[in-house]
């Protein structure tokens, strides 16, 4: 018997497309440096648990899911042949400062990382797209509001730049978006929403402790009476997802709770240079990256009151997890613009479920048309990430020490810096150049991503900034590199 065709929507593919072509190149970027600072000890870790054949990462910062996608990606490698060594995968210099001499295996696991951002966007299209349907909105108004949404996670720049990371941002997303896409599939009484919720809540909780993804769970059902007893079921499918991601949950619980605890005080008690004003911070990231989701969430709030049963509840739902989610992120002292990744899919299903039915149908072709407009203003942005995110200034950087530094010469170097060859110099790596302002180097390199985060800010730092004034003062600045983030070299005058 012949299966029925189903055509793929036109909308959907174009957005993956359009997703896949604007990451498919940061896969590469910077390569064989790895300058993001988590991801050589990510990678390092994920490695190491393929090498001795185990799924307990013995490090819970993190959960475990990530490791075990870079497990599994190393194992698939070594399962064909290809060599991987323990070592040469990621060798770390410093804080951002770290080169690999397997650069097959870093795209191979930043790709899935771009899978997962990809399918990202298709949930968002699909949630959107299903309550629309539900809802009786007309089927061209429906996939135009439901490709919109879609749009606006896959050229968000903050979405494509995690999208290649090794962190777990990036699946954190995906988790919150299949989530919330089984909380529609329950108020719409569609089969199935308990597995979805299951393993999309299993998910955010083994990506990275994101509990806020329960309470869109909790709200679906409690808005559908006739349902709530498969509550169970979900809660038993997260725990299970859950511990197969994270089995240090079983072997060491004591260790997943410390960890836990570990950076919960991290972002409580504050990151140098990186603290200070979360709500204002994380408003401009948003504002700056996609502005027309923060407009789409203020219309959303009006849109609670003023619209039919079904978008009604989808919209509190969603906002069950977006309002706490925020609130949580805007009470720590420590903010990073990755935070919002996984709350980037919420805000674009509440701008597609709520534009279609709040305005009227005479004005629904200028909105849009404005709409359409305002989702692809951050195109250009995210086309032009390359050359920042492949830090050329440090390759730049690297090159003008190597010809200008004799060997054996002691080179300083802060985090974020150029990889240098261990073997020709004599390497003296700091967090910060002021840790050790008596250093006496060859060569000191200073970097935007630790110098300039005082000297950009002399107010809010002006000990931090006024002991890098000292320190310069014994030194003259060589070069300046700004192929990226900017690196300057200074030598003793």
């Amino acid at each position: 018997m012949r299966l029925p065709y189903r055509r793929i929507d036109p909308g959907a593919a174009a957005v993956a497309v359009l997703a896949l072509v604007l990451r498919t190149p940061l896969l590469f970027a910077a390569l064989p440096g790895v300058g993001n600072s988590d991801e050589p000890l990510n990678i390092a870790v994920g490695v190491r648990m393929a090498s001795t054949g185990t799924l307990d990462a013995h490090t819970y910062r993190y959960p475990g899911l990530l490791y075990e996608v870079i497990a599994g990606v190393t194992q698939a490698f070594r399962a064909v042949g290809l060599h991987v060594s323990s070592h040469g995968a990621m060798r770390i210099e410093n804080l951002g400062v770290a080169h690999t001499d397997a650069r097959s295996l870093i795209v191979a696991i930043r790709f899935v990382g771009v899978i997962a951002s990809v399918a990202t966007c298709l949930l968002v299209w699909a949630t959107v797209r299903g309550v629309l349907k539900s809802f009786g909105t007309s089927e061209r108004w429906g996939r135009i509001a439901a490709a919109l949404a879609a749009v606006t996670v896959a050229v968000s720049p903050l979405a494509t730049a995690n999208s290649v990371y090794a962190t777990p941002d990036v699946y954190a997303g995906f988790a919150v978006a299949l989530t919330l896409y089984g909380t529609t599939r329950i108020l719409r009484a569609m089969p199935h929403g308990e597995l979805i919720c299951g393993f999309g809540v299993g998910l955010a909780l083994g990506a990275k402790y994101l509990a806020a993804a329960v309470l869109p769970v909790i709200v679906a059902y409690a808005l559908s009476p006739g349902r709530r007893k498969d509550l169970l079921k979900v809660a038993g499918i997260a725990a299970a997802v859950f511990v197969v991601t994270t089995p240090g949950l079983v072997l060491h619980p004591g260790a997943v709770l410390a960890g836990v605890k570990a950076e919960a005080i991290h972002y409580q008690a504050g990151h140098v240079g990186a603290e200070g004003d979360a709500p204002g911070f994380y408003l401009n990231a948003l504002f700056r990256d996609q502005p027309v989701l923060l407009d789409a969430a203020g219309v959303a709030l009006v849109a609670v009151f003023r619209t039919g049963d079904l978008v009604r509840r989808t919209l509190i739902v969603i906002f069950a997890y977006a309002i706490p989610q925020f609130l949580l992120l805007s009470t720590m002292a420590v903010r990073f613009d990755r935070n919002l990744v996984p709350l980037t899919p919420a805000l674009a299903v509440l701008a597609g479920v709520a534009g279609p039915v709040m305005f009227p149908r005479r004005h629904r072709r200028a909105v849009a048309a404005v709409t359409a407009a305002a989702a692809f203003l951050p195109l250009a942005s995210s086309a032009r990430l390359y050359p920042r995110l492949d830090e050329h200034s440090r390759t730049q950087a690297a090159a003008w020490v190597a010809h200008h530094v004799p060997d054996d010469q002691p080179v300083a170097v802060e985090s974020y810096g150029p990889w240098l060859d261990p073997d020709r110099f004599h390497l003296v790596p700091l967090t910060f150049a002021t840790d050790r302002p008596a250093v006496q180097a060859r060569a000191l390199i200073l970097t935007q991503h630790a110098a300039g985060r005082f000297l950009s800010d002399p107010v809010r730092y002006p000990r931090e900034a006024a002991a890098y004034r000292e320190l310069t003062s014994r030194y003259r600045l060589a070069a300046r590199f700004t192929a990226g983030s900017w690196i300057e070299v200074y030598v003793p005058r």
